[in-house]
């Protein structure tokens, strides 16, 4: 789904011939991920903070799974020497909160 950008999700499924993929319909019904994204819930909406509030945590909603994926990946990998990912290197064109802009990066 992540590959072939469609306008909606049901189009993942549709047999227009211009949207149609044959990926999804082969592997899983139209039901079954629209079931998980009705009920699938990763932290209690009670604690939110809205925007602009202090302690507004922007990934709120998913941090107890950001939270055990980092433990998880901190049992994993022990790295033997020190890693370097040079983020100037990947190019960015979509938006985000997170973007911070580098007048340095080399590929803009």
């Amino acid at each position: 789904m992540g590959l072939g950008k469609k306008p909606t999700l049901h189009d993942q499924w549709t047999r227009h011939p211009v949207l149609h993929s044959s990926f999804a319909p082969e592997v899983i019904v139209r039901e079954r991920p629209l079931s998980i994204l009705a009920f699938l819930h990763i932290n209690d909406n009670a604690t939110f903070v809205p925007h602009g509030q202090p302690d507004h945590d922007p990934i709120q909603k998913i941090r107890p799974f950001v939270d055990y994926l980092n433990a998880k990946f901190e049992e994993v990998c022990q790295p033997q020497q020190e890693v370097c990912i040079d983020e100037a290197m990947i190019p960015f064109k979509g938006r985000s909160r997170f973007n911070v802009y580098m007048k340095d990066k080399l590929i803009k």
